[in-house]
């Protein structure tokens, strides 16, 4: 099963963007997001609202994967 950080990297790749671009829109820095995708740290709440309404991700796919 995929992991939260590869499921953010799958949406980022999909919109055909890179760190910097995905980070910048959803609010965090390139550091952070990858870290995010390396699954060395969790979203914070205000981080996944930003990726549901950016990308039209349901929040609990994002954190479970179901």
């Amino acid at each position: 099963m995929d992991s939260l950080g590869k499921r953010l990297k799958n949406i980022r790749k999909l919109n055909s963007m890179t760190q910097i671009e995905f980070a910048k829109l959803i609010g965090v820095s390139q550091g952070t997001l990858s870290d995010l995708e390396k699954d060395r740290c969790k979203p914070s709440l205000d981080t996944l609202v930003s990726i549901r309404k950016e990308f039209k991700v349901d929040v609990n796919w994002l954190i479970t994967g179901d």
